[in-house]
């Protein structure tokens, strides 16, 4: 939701009793515009709400359009509740994703709390440390025998998994398998790079009912869909992204219409949370999640 909309936009996910109080709103409206006047982006919008014990977590995303090859970057912001002051996420560095995917309790709403991996993280410095002691012992036995001179591997020290790490990874989880627009809604211009297509006018009734007409807004990752961005129909091509309809488990989607029946909602049924919302025949949409940021892992079972 763009924050020059927000206020607005957030009612339309009140069908499904997804919402923020009064204080939230406004509170989050101020904090987004001091964030917009900060960074540099070309959209901001607000992304969600994942629910702490302690505290919640507020999620914005900036998206760069310009100058990118074949898809936007996204950049992803967060704040504490009862501050409300948007700070950059860090990178992903993919240190400790066993660790994260293993992780089935709540947030707490402490960034800084160090999570109940650090056992194993120091178990395994202390194996690489043992693991790089035999390497070097072997590497100056070979230079001995030897008058080549070899460069030496440089290794980041794995540091301790904090809470913001897992947030991190959280965010970018849900992001990557449930973010979705409508089919029309993006296009590839001549340049290879993905604008917003001032020509979409929305879905209509029938079409606006089918999975297969939501795309998801990531790069592209299936491999017939990669050599396809690479054919000169690239830019005529309105569905040069990845459809919701294929993923797995078949199922994992919801779909209704709202009380007026003329907006969409498509539920995610594998991050429960994401709500996704279509004004048929505008071209209006938009996506928001608010949920405990834990996957569903026994969605195989439920859709069958």
């Amino acid at each position: 939701m763009d924050i020059l909309d927000f206020s607005e936009e957030i009612k339309n996910f009140r069908h499904n009793g997804v919402t923020l109080n009064l204080d939230e709103r406004m509170q989050i409206d101020m904090a987004l515009n001091t964030l917009l006047a900060r960074v540099e982006t070309e959209e901001l919008s607000f992304w969600g709400k994942i629910e702490g014990i302690k505290n919640d977590y507020y999620i914005a995303m900036g998206m760069q359009f310009r100058n990118m090859y074949e898809f936007p970057v996204k950049t992803f912001f967060w704040a504490l509740s009862g501050e409300f002051i948007f700070r950059e996420m860090p990178d992903l560095t993919g240190q400790h994703d066993a660790l994260i995917d293993a992780d089935t309790s709540y947030f707490q709403g402490i960034p800084t709390a160090v999570l109940s991996g650090k056992k194993d993280i120091e178990e395994e410095e202390q194996a690489e440390a043992a693991k790089s002691e035999n390497e070097e012992e072997e590497k100056e036995e070979k230079a001995k025998n030897s008058d080549e001179t070899s460069e030496e591997e440089v290794k980041v020290p794995t540091r301790p998994l904090t809470e913001l790490d897992r947030l991190t990874t959280t965010v970018r989880a849900i992001e990557n398998d449930c973010q979705i627009c409508p089919v029309g809604a993006f296009k590839m211009t001549p340049e290879h790079q993905v604008r917003r297509n001032e020509a979409f006018n929305g879905l209509n009734a029938e079409s606006g009912m089918r999975l297969a007409n939501y795309l998801h807004f990531r790069n592209v990752q299936d491999e017939a869909k990669r050599a396809e961005l690479d054919l000169p129909t690239a830019p005529f091509n309105e569905r040069f992204l990845e459809s919701a309809s294929v993923d797995q488990p078949r199922g994992c989607w919801s779909m209704q219409k709202d009380e007026r029946g003329d907006s969409v909602m498509v539920r995610s049924l594998q991050w429960p949370g994401y709500q996704f919302f279509h004004r048929l025949n505008s071209s209006r949409f938009g996506a928001i999640y608010v949920g405990d940021g834990l996957k569903n892992l026994e969605i195989h079972f439920i859709v069958q």
